[in-house]
């Protein structure tokens, strides 16, 4: 399902690499600070999301949604429900 996902710009796909080696560099000798930067990204990525899950929500059907993320339906619906904030049982 990967390979169907909508690719991301050669910048996102270099950061988001050097970040994990980042966050992975004090894993073993300071987890605290690993955790800490994770937690960040976690934050970062409710902010950049919430507003593209609720247009992907409403612009997109469920199939289109799961193919553009590399997911099945149940993994998009998911995604959209954490990031848009809502029940995925709605």
């Amino acid at each position: 399902m990967e390979r169907s996902a909508v690719p991301l710009s050669e910048a996102v796909t270099i950061l988001l690499r050097q970040l994990e080696m980042e966050i992975e560099k004090p894993v073993k000798s300071s987890p605290l600070a690993a955790i800490r930067a994770a937690r960040r990204l976690e934050v970062l990525s409710a902010q950049t999301a919430y507003w593209p899950a609720r247009d992907a929500r409403r612009d997109a059907d469920l199939r289109q949604v799961a193919a553009a993320l590399g997911l099945d339906e149940s993994g998009a619906r998911a995604v959209l429900a954490r990031f848009g904030r809502w029940s995925p049982y709605s």
